[in-house]
């Protein structure tokens, strides 16, 4: 049995990654039931977490094929592989994050080493530019030109980057299109994670690091 964990922010982002992971691999993984993990919504505990989490599955001995899954959102902290440029410049907190791909892999090699034919466990690291939101709705929409940096049009930073009038952002697109096909959000998660995977990875570079580490984890 191949047992799967995932770091993430919740149960419709699980089953969206848990759906990937096994699209991708062609394995059916078993999510133990008494193992629950949230990011919250802080960086530092979800960096927390991650070390916890790892640090525990690298001594299961008992259970031999473990894999996890560290998904972080962005949250347009700079540096980013495949990032695009801010087309405004970022304000507030936004200007003193910490470009989060390079740091959560620095923590998966200090816990497991150097060398990933080596690790005791498989491991992938998906890290959406800027959200899960982004990569849902480019999985719908793989022709999408352009996307917005926000959760959600009425948080503060998001008026104050776009000077009081935001366009819809992350979260509202996805309720928009989640509405029109007549599926609650959650749903609409699992049928963004079914569609074309190598259309969206052509047009999200975020994605398709994911998709190829998780490819990693059969050989390919």
């Amino acid at each position: 049995m191949a047992y799967l964990y995932i770091l993430s922010e919740g149960d419709k982002d699980e089953l969206f990654y848990q759906i990937l992971a096994e699209r991708i691999t062609g394995q059916t993984f078993d999510q133990p039931s008494n193992f629950r993990l949230r990011n919250g919504s802080n960086w530092k505990t979800a960096q927390a977490q991650g070390r916890l989490l790892l640090n525990c599955v690298k001594h299961w001995s008992a259970q031999q094929d473990i894999a996890v899954i560290l998904a972080i959102d962005n949250d347009r902290a700079p540096g980013h592989p495949g990032s695009s440029p801010h087309p405004r410049a970022l304000k507030g907190a936004d200007l003193r994050k910490m470009p989060r791909y390079l740091l959560l892999l620095e923590m998966v090699t200090n816990a497991l080493g150097t060398n990933r034919t080596e690790w005791p466990v498989k491991v992938a690291v998906a890290i959406p530019v800027e959200m899960i939101e982004s990569w849902v709705l480019q999985l719908c929409n793989p022709t999408r030109a352009t996307l917005p940096l926000f959760a959600e049009s009425n948080q503060r930073s998001a008026r104050d980057y776009y000077q009081g009038a935001p366009p819809p952002q992350l979260k509202d697109l996805c309720k928009f299109e989640a509405d029109a096909l007549e599926k609650p959000l959650d749903e609409y998660f699992w049928h963004a994670a079914e569609q074309d995977l190598d259309a969206a990875a052509a047009m999200s570079p975020s994605l398709k690091m994911f998709v190829d580490e998780l490819k990693q984890w059969t050989g390919e």
